[in-house]
C-alpha cells in the first residue's frame, strides 16, 4: 500500500525547501565563481598558492552567522616572512611549563595556511558527534582527519596541497613526485620525511605477510610501484606503465595510507627491525600468534599510542564513552595570523543506534554531524532549530543519495538470470517506477527522478542517461514484459516464467541502510505490472554473504561515485565485489579473464575503456572515455536509480563558525573533512 500524499504542512515545507534549495544553487554559482577567480591567482605546475600579501587584503572576517558564507582557501607560509606563531592557551600553558617546544619549532618550517571562510578562531570547545559502532568512529580517520598527501577541494572540482608541498607529472604519467613539508612532525613530537614513506612501501606494502596482494591501484604493467627517496622531504613514485589517475587516488585510501605508518614508532613490531627476543616477547604478552597481527594491531586507528598526523589525536579509544580526540600540539597547519590549528579543543563520540541518534540530533546534542541523520526526520529537524539550537545545512549530493536497484547479472536460478539479463525487463522495471509519486511523498518534492549517472554539475554529466527511462510508463512495462514471452498469468495475476513457476523475487538489502519506504513503494510498482516483489532487510553480514554466493535477486545499495565516477565505477560495469548488479563479470575484470564468468560485448566495452582511462594521463581523454561508458549504460540500464540529487542534511549547532554553507557531499571527496573541519570553531566554547 502506497503511503498517503503529504498533507498540507507538508507542501508547506516543500515550498520552503524549495525557496531554500534555490537559494543554495545561487549560492554554489557564486561559490564556483569565486573559485575560479581564486584559481587565477595560483601557479606553480598547477601546485595552488596564495601570496602573503594577499592574505593580508583579506576583508575583515564576517562574524555574522547569518551572512552569506564562502569556502576555506589553502595557501603557503611565504619564505622570508617572520615565523612568528601563535598556539591554544593550554599548549601555551605547556610551553610555558617546559612540557612542549615552542610553536615555532612543532609547526614545521613550512605550515599550510588555511584561510576559514568566515573568521579565525576562537580557540576552545567540544565537537559531540555521534557513531553507530566503535569501527563507524574509525571513519573519523577517511573523513574527518583527512591528511593525505592532497586533498580534494569542498566542490570536489581540484587537488589542494596537504602533506605535500607540490607535485609534478613526468613521462606521460610513469612518474609522479611530491615534495613534503620540512620540519613536519608526528604527533609525539618526532620527525616527519620521506623515510616514514619509504617504511610505507618497502615493509609493509611489499611485505606478503602485511599486504599478501598488492591492489591494483598500486600496480601497472604487472610491477607494484617503486618509491625512491629524493631527498629528506621528497619522494618519487615510478610506475612501468602510465597511470593517468594516481594523483587522484592520493587524495583517496591511499594518499592517507602512505602517510599513516611512522616508522620511528612501528619499526618495534616489525622483525626486519626488532629483536626477535624483544619482539617474541610483545606478541605474546599481547595474545597474539604472530608478529604481523601485532604489527597491526599497532598500527590500527584504535590505538592511542601510534603518532598521526591528524589535527587532533586519539585519547581515549573504545570501548570508552566517550571515545575522545583532542588537539595535537604538533598538527602542520596555521591561519593567515600565525594561529596554529585546530581551533576546537576535543572532538568526542557517543556510541548508540541510528534512531538515538537523530532524536539527540533532533535535541540540538550533536556538534556537526551529517552522517546517520535521516532525511525522513527532515521536518523534525527544521521545526526545532531554534530550540535545539542549531542550523540546517544542505549540502549538495555528489551521486551518494541516490537507492540503485541492481538485477543480479549472475544469478544462480537459470531462468532469473535469462530474464534479469535481458534489457527490455531492466527497462521494464525502470519505467514501471513512479519516481515522482516516490520523490513528492517521500523527499517532499526535493530530489529529482534520475538513473544513477553524474550529476548535472559533474564533469562527467551526460544528460541522456541521467533521464533515461525514468519517466513512469506502466504500458510501456507491461509491453515489455508481454514481448519477453512473460505474458502468461497465474490466477492471482501475477505473470509466470517460462518453465510455470511465478515471477517472485525479493529487493534485498542491508538494515544499516536507510530508505526502507521507497523500496516499498518500488515492490508495490512491480507488483502493478504483475511481477510478484518483496522487500527483505538482512544483516549486512548476511547480505554480503548471500551477494557473494549470487543468491541475490534485486540488490541494493546507496549510490557512489557518481561526482568523480573514474574513481569508483561500481555502478557503470562490474568493477570490484561492490559492482553488487553482477559479480562474476567483476571477478572476470579483476582477474584478466582467468576467474569469473566473461560478460556480454557491451560490458567487455566498458571494461576496455576503463582500462585505457587508467592510463591516460589527460583528464579531457579520460572525460571522453568515461563519456561513452555512460552511453553504455544508457543504452543498456545494468542498473537502475530512484531518486537523485536529495541534499545531505547537515546539522550545525549555532556556536559553530567556519562550516560552508554549501559543499559536495561524497565519500570520494571525504566529505566532511574536504571542507578543513581543522578551521571549524566555536564561539563562547561550546
Amino acid at each position: 500500500m502506497l503511503l498517503k500524499p503529504p498533507n498540507r504542512k507538508g507542501r508547506i515545507w516543500r515550498s520552503g525547501l524549495r525557496f531554500i534549495v534555490g537559494l543554495a544553487a545561487a549560492g554554489l554559482v557564486l561559490l564556483l565563481l569565486i573559485q575560479v577567480l581564486a584559481h587565477l591567482s595560483f601557479s606553480l605546475s598547477g601546485l595552488k598558492e596564495f601570496s602573503f600579501a594577499e592574505l593580508k587584503r583579506l576583508p575583515p572576517p564576517e562574524r555574522d552567522p547569518s551572512a552569506p558564507k564562502k569556502l576555506h582557501v589553502v595557501a603557503e607560509w611565504p619564505e622570508g616572512v617572520e615565523r612568528r606563531f601563535q598556539e591554544s592557551p593550554d599548549l601555551a600553558e605547556q610551553v610555558k611549563a617546559g612540557r612542549l617546544p615552542p610553536v615555532e619549532e612543532r609547526v614545521g618550517r613550512a605550515p599550510l595556511v588555511i584561510v576559514p571562510p568566515d573568521q579565525m578562531g576562537p580557540y576552545g570547545g567540544t565537537w559531540t558527534r555521534f557513531g553507530i559502532s566503535p569501527s563507524d568512529v574509525g571513519l573519523y580517520r577517511h573523513r574527518l582527519a583527512y591528511e593525505a598527501l592532497v586533498r580534494w577541494d569542498p566542490m570536489g572540482r581540484r587537488l589542494l596541497p596537504n602533506v605535500a608541498r607540490r607535485w609534478a607529472v613526468e613521462d606521460g604519467g610513469r612518474i609522479y613526485t611530491f615534495w613534503l613539508r620540512p620540519g613536519m612532525r608526528w604527533s609525539d613530537g618526532q620527525p616527519f620525511t620521506a623515510d616514514d614513506v619509504l617504511f610505507w612501501h618497502n615493509d609493509v606494502l611489499k611485505n606478503e605477510k602485511l599486504t599478501p596482494a598488492v591492489c591494483p591501484d598500486l600496480k601497472r604493467g604487472g610491477r607494484t610501484v617503486e618509491v625512491e627517496k629524493i631527498d629528506d622531504y621528497c619522494v618519487r613514485f615510478r610506475f612501468r606503465e602510465p597511470h593517468g589517475l594516481f594523483l587522484e587516488l592520493m587524495a583517496g585510501e591511499w594518499g592517507y595510507d602512505i602517510v599513516g605508518y611512522p616508522a620511528h614508532y612501528l619499526k618495534q613490531f616489525h622483525p626486519k627491525y626488532a629483536a626477535k627476543d624483544d619482539l617474541d616477547e610483545k606478541i605474546r604478552a599481547r595474545g597474539y600468534d604472530f608478529w604481523y597481527q601485532l604489527f597491526e594491531r599497532q598500527a590500527a586507528w584504535s590505538n592511542q599510542e601510534l603518532p598521526t598526523l591528524w589535527a587532533w589525536s586519539l585519547i581515549k579509544p573504545p570501548p570508552a564513552r566517550p571515545v575522545v580526540f583532542e588537539r595535537n600540539p604538533y598538527y602542520f597547519k596555521v591561519d593567515p595570523q600565525g594561529r596554529q590549528l585546530p581551533y576546537i579543543d576535543r572532538m568526542t563520540f557517543e556510541i548508540f543506534d541510528v534512531e538515538t541518534i537523530n532524536l539527540k540530533a533532533i535535541n540540538g546534542e550533536v556538534g556537526m554531524q551529517g552522517r546517520h541523520l535521516s532525511f525522513e526526520n527532515y521536518q523534525l529537524f527544521m521545526s526545532n532549530r531554534a530550540k535545539g539550537g542549531y542550523r540546517v545545512l544542505h549540502w549538495i549530493d555528489g551521486g551518494t543519495g541516490n537507492l540503485v536497484l541492481c538485477p543480479n547479472l549472475n544469478h544462480r536460478d537459470p531462468e532469473l538470470r535469462k530474464i534479469f539479463g535481458d534489457k527490455r525487463f531492466r527497462i521494464a522495471l525502470s519505467v514501471a517506477i513512479n519516481r515522482e509519486e516516490i520523490n513528492q511523498v517521500l523527499y517532499y518534492g526535493v530530489g529529482r527522478p534520475s538513473q544513477m549517472a553524474p550529476p548535472a554539475w559533474s564533469v562527467y554529466c551526460v544528460p541522456e542517461y541521467e533521464r533515461a527511462y525514468v519517466g513512469h510508463d506502466p504500458a510501456l512495462a507491461n509491453r515489455l514484459l508481454d514481448e519477453m514471452g512473460l505474458d502468461r498469468r497465474g490466477p492471482d495475476g501475477v505473470r509466470l516464467l517460462p518453465d510455470g513457476r511465478p515471477l517472485a523475487f525479493k529487493i534485498e538489502t542491508s538494515t544499516n541502510l536507510s530508505g526502507f519506504q521507497t523500496l516499498e513503494m518500488v515492490a508495490d510498482y512491480w507488483r502493478r505490472v504483475g511481477i510478484k516483489a518483496s522487500v527483505s532487510l538482512l544483516a549486512r553480514q548476511l547480505y554480503k554473504a548471500r551477494q557473494n554466493a549470487l543468491l541475490i535477486d534485486v540488490g541494493v545499495w546507496v549510490g557512489a561515485g557518481a561526482d568523480l565516477p573514474v574513481l569508483d565505477p561500481r555502478f557503470f560495469f562490474p568493477y570490484s565485489n561492490a559492482s553488487i548488479q553482477a559479480i562474476q563479470y567483476a571477478k572476470w575484470y579483476t582477474s584478466r579473464g582467468k576467474k569469473g564468468d566473461k560478460p556480454p560485448p557491451e560490458i567487455v566495452e566498458c571494461m576496455e575503456l576503463y582500462r585505457r582511462i587508467e592510463s591516460a594521463p589527460d583528464e579531457e581523454e579520460r572525460i571522453r572515455l568515461f563519456k561513452r561508458i555512460i552511453q553504455l549504460n544508457a543504452e543498456n540500464l545494468w542498473v537502475i536509480g530512484t531518486i537523485g540529487d536529495v541534499p545531505q542534511i547537515f546539522l550545525v549547532k549555532d556556536s559553530f563558525r567556519n562550516v560552508p554553507e554549501v559543499a559536495v557531499n561524497s565519500w570520494l571527496v571525504r566529505t566532511p573533512g574536504s571542507t578543513a573541519p581543522e578551521c571549524y570553531a566555536i564561539e563562547g566554547g561550546r
